[in-house]
């Protein structure tokens, strides 16, 4: 779980925008992947990779669109969570926008979110659907000193501290999410059931709860994120999908296709 996470496509973008990542207390990141936070100084459009995981979301300043399949545009409320996504997601930012982005480790967010996690699959929902009013006064209060990114950062971190002192995730699916990033999301669901001595039914439906979404669709998106997030040292589009993991050429360029709509050529 020790690689970057790219959060965005275009690369085109990186100059309009400016991110900045901190890492989590050694406490909390077996949780806490890492907190981003984006600041848009004009309006700019982004389209994400598919995620492996959850996102706690608080817009500081401006506004943020997500364009939906149908070109349906939604306004995001003012502090969400997203789920993992299968496909790229789009997103408009407005002129002046600060997005601070609390990143947890797959299957970690459960920790924190008694919400089944399979509901946020490819969706938000709003903190006062999942928090209580306490844990969202506590937070607002946090997010209302918008320009000390440090200071801000240290307060969520006692906050999550508090949050997760007596969490419990189950060791199985933690297990399984391990066998499956380690093995670039190739490792076959029967030879991991057999691993983990658990009945099939059992495996899928704790994983959906706590990861959000099936284990074969989680091995799928692992393995397209490798198609960013490996060291390509490899000029052909065939090689780079096979270094990440799928079985051939046809299999990478029609799964790159159903996830972005575009040929990998786009991209790589």
């Amino acid at each position: 779980m020790g690689k970057k996470n790219i959060a965005f496509f275009e690369q085109e973008h990186f100059n309009k925008i400016k991110e900045y990542r901190f890492t989590p207390d050694p406490f909390l990141q077996e949780y806490v992947k890492e907190f981003m936070i984006v600041e848009t100084p004009d309006l700019v459009n982004l389209e994400t990779l598919p995620s492996t995981s959850v996102s706690l979301n608080y817009i500081l300043n401006g506004a943020v669109n997500m364009k939906q399949k149908n070109q349906e545009v939604i306004s995001l409320p003012k502090a969400f969570a997203f789920g993992i996504a299968r496909t790229s997601l789009h997103f408009e930012f407005s002129k002046c926008t600060t997005l601070f982005v609390i990143i947890f480790n797959p299957g970690m967010a459960s920790a924190l979110i008694n919400t089944p996690i399979n509901e946020f699959f490819e969706t938000f929902i709003p903190f006062d659907e999942f928090f209580n009013r306490p844990q969202i006064s506590c937070l607002n209060k946090i997010f209302s000193k918008k320009n000390e990114y440090e200071p801000m950062v240290e307060k969520i971190e006692r906050f999550l501290l508090v949050e997760l002192l007596c969490a419990h995730t189950d060791g199985i699916i933690k297990e399984a999410i391990r066998e499956i990033i380690d093995s670039q999301g190739s490792i076959p669901i029967k030879k991991l059931l057999g691993q983990l001595q658990i009945s099939r039914d059992s495996f899928e439906k704790k994983f959906r709860k706590q990861v959000g979404t099936s284990p074969k669709q989680f091995s799928n998106i692992v393995r397209f994120r490798n198609l960013f997030e490996n060291d390509h040292k490899i000029t052909t589009l065939t090689a780079i999908g096979l270094n990440a993991g799928y079985y051939d050429q046809s299999h990478f360029i029609k799964d790159f296709k159903a996830i972005t709509g575009k040929k990998p050529s786009s991209f790589l």
